[in-house]
């Protein structure tokens, strides 16, 4: 399965865009980097989202933060749940989607719908819910009876306060339109928070990297790849190249 997607996913990205970086070599925390159009991602393949563990998690936030690339994660399940598409995963404010998903993106189509502990739910724009259910003169109570949840739903709903289930998100679009949901925004860079960056933290501006080619990233107006590794230091040139990165040989 593993092989099978990388490959689906490399085919992808050689069709549509531009592939800067590969490595299947093992599990490091990225898989590849790719660019299409003016979009670049650091890419993690892998069967079920499980398999992506924390560290290559925070390596990725930590590479997303200094570079021009956001981060995301290509896999068929979560806790061997299949990952529909149109729906993500989000883990530690990474973004999990399946190859059909990423192909949508690609050409536009960003998803609404969110898998979380084993439900989907989507997101309400709130406000355009309030005054398109006031434009056609309906109630709360009127819309709560429609969606078979109590008007306290709907009120929470209207003020952003909790999220819908698939059933009655796919009620409010077919009621209000598709756009009543807000769209997940796949580019946008994931970050580090201030625990995990104190946990990586070598010295000022400089980030351990545990699961990468480079031992660790360093930002100071440029961003540099710092390696002691004779091994993986054409990899991490080859990565710096991709993410516009300098290297450091300690």
């Amino acid at each position: 399965m593993g092989s099978k997607l990388i490959e689906a996913t490399v085919n992808i990205v050689r069709s549509r865009g531009e592939q800067l970086f590969i490595d299947v070599s093992r599990p490091y925390a990225y898989t590849l980097v790719a660019k299409f159009d003016r979009y670049k991602y650091i890419m993690r393949i892998a069967p079920d989202a499980d398999q992506v563990s924390q560290s290559s998690l925070k390596d990725l936030k930590l590479l997303s933060m200094y570079t021009d690339a956001a981060s995301i994660c290509v896999v068929s399940t979560v806790k061997s749940q299949v990952l529909q598409r149109g729906v993500v995963h989000i883990k530690d404010s990474v973004v999990f989607m399946s190859l059909a998903t990423f192909t949508d993106v690609l050409e536009g189509r960003e998803p609404v719908y969110k898998l979380s502990r084993g439900i989907i739910t989507a997101s309400i724009d709130g406000e355009k819910l309030r005054e398109r259910r006031q434009k056609m003169g309906m109630s709360l109570g009127a819309l709560a009876h429609s969606l078979g949840v109590t008007r306290e739903t709907v009120y929470r709903y209207e003020r952003g306060e909790i999220e819908a289930p698939l059933r009655v998100a796919e009620r409010l679009a077919s009621i209000f339109g598709d756009d009543i949901m807000k769209k997940i925004e796949v580019g946008e860079k994931p970050r580090a928070t201030p625990e995990e960056l104190a946990s990586r933290q070598i010295s000022p501006n400089t980030y351990k990297l545990v699961e990468s080619h480079p031992d660790a990233i360093k930002h100071d107006g440029r961003t540099i790849f710092i390696t002691s590794d004779r091994e993986r230091l054409r990899k991490t040139i080859e990565l710096a190249q991709a993410l516009s990165a300098e290297v450091d040989k300690a």
